[in-house]
C-alpha cells in the first residue's frame, strides 16, 4: 500500500509480519493497518455462509481464523452485555421524548437487534453477509437492509443511534462510512463502536500471537485509543467515553480460544479436564483489555 489510508503519508514501521502481509503504523498518524490488503474477491470469499460456524477456527492457522467457531452458541452469552448496551445508549438519548431509531451496521444474526428491540428502540439492521440477511428477514419484522454501508442509501438526520460492534476494522473504508453515518445521525445522535485495541498493554504483550492480529482475510485496520479518539474527532464525532469490553465464554471455549494463543497442548489438556468434570458449560467473565467500546455523540 503506498499511503497510509488516513492521512495520506507514506511512511510506515512494520508492527507484525506474517509473511505474506504485514501490520504497519504509519509514522505520521500511528493508524495501524494491513498491508497489502486481500482483494474485494478474497474478502467477499470470507463472509460466505461458513462465516458465523467456521468449523475450520480451532485449527489455529490464520488462513482458517475468521468469522466464528459458533455464532449461534454464543448467542445466549453475548446477549445480556448487549442488554446493558442497549441500556446505557438509551440513557444517553433519554433527552429525545420519543423511542430512539436505532441502526446496526454488520448485524450479524440479529442478537443486539433482539434485545434494543425488547429495550424499547426503533431498530433497522444493515448486514453486508447474504446468508445473515436471509436468515434475519425469516426471524424478525423488522426491517433488513442489505448490502455495504457505502452502497446503502441513508435519509439525513434520520437516526438517534448507530452501533457497529466488530465492524470498523473490518471496513475498507472507514472514514468514508463515518462520514455517512455522521450525516445520517440526527444532531446529538450518539455513535457507539467496539473494536479490537490495538495500542493496550496486554495487545501489545501478546503481539503477533493476538487473535485479532491474525484474522488477517478480514481485519484491515487496527486503532489504539488514542487513534480511534483522533479519527471520531475528524469526522465530526465527540467522545462521551472509551472503555475496555470484555466477553462471556462456556469455559470449554474460552479454554479453545486460549490454546489459539498460548501453549496448544497445555489449555487442550485444561479443556478435556473441565469436561470430564461437568463444567465445560461454566460461563466466565474475562476482559483481558484487548477491546475496547467508543460511544461518541454527532457535533454539528
Amino acid at each position: 500500500m503506498a499511503a497510509c489510508p488516513s492521512c495520506g503519508h507514506g511512511e510506515t514501521q512494520t508492527r507484525y509480519d506474517f509473511g505474506s502481509n504485514r501490520i504497519v503504523r504509519c509514522v505520521h498518524c500511528e493508524l495501524m493497518y494491513l498491508d497489502p490488503w486481500p482483494t474485494e474477491e478474497e474478502t467477499r470469499a470470507v463472509y460466505g455462509e461458513d462465516y458465523f460456524h467456521n468449523r475450520y477456527f480451532m485449527r489455529g492457522e490464520n488462513s482458517q481464523l475468521f468469522g466464528y467457531f459458533d455464532y449461534v452458541a454464543e448467542r445466549f452469552n453475548k446477549q445480556p452485555q448487549y442488554a446493558r448496551i442497549a441500556r446505557e445508549i438509551a440513557a444517553l438519548l433519554a433527552d429525545r421524548g420519543r423511542r430512539p431509531r436505532l441502526l446496526e451496521v454488520g448485524c450479524g444474526l440479529g442478537y443486539f437487534l433482539d434485545v434494543a428491540f425488547e429495550e424499547d428502540f426503533d431498530v433497522i439492521g444493515l448486514e453486508f453477509n447474504p446468508h445473515a440477511v436471509a436468515r434475519l428477514r425469516r426471524k424478525y419484522a423488522f426491517p433488513i437492509l442489505s448490502g455495504s454501508l457505502l452502497d446503502t442509501p441513508l435519509e439525513p438526520a434520520s437516526l438517534d443511534a448507530v452501533v457497529l460492534f466488530d465492524v470498523i476494522e473490518h471496513l475498507r473504508d472507514p472514514f468514508t462510512a463515518l462520514d455517512r453515518l455522521h450525516a445520517a445521525l440526527a444532531p446529538g445522535g450518539l455513535l457507539v463502536l467496539s473494536t479490537p485495541d490495538a495500542d493496550s498493554r496486554v495487545s501489545r504483550a501478546i503481539g503477533r500471537r493476538l487473535e485479532d492480529f491474525r484474522r488477517t482475510r478480514e481485519h484491515l485496520f487496527f486503532f489504539g485509543r488514542k487513534t480511534l479518539a483522533r479519527i471520531l474527532a475528524d469526522h465530526g464525532f465527540g467522545v462521551v467515553t472509551i472503555r475496555s469490553i470484555g466477553h462471556t465464554f462456556d469455559l470449554a471455549l474460552l479454554l479453545d480460544r486460549l490454546s489459539l494463543v498460548y501453549h496448544r497442548q497445555l489449555f487442550q489438556t485444561l479443556k478435556r479436564i473441565a469436561t470430564r468434570l461437568g463444567v465445560g458449560s461454566l460461563q466466565v467473565y474475562v476482559n483481558p483489555h484487548t477491546k475496547m467500546i467508543a460511544f461518541a455523540r454527532r457535533i454539528g
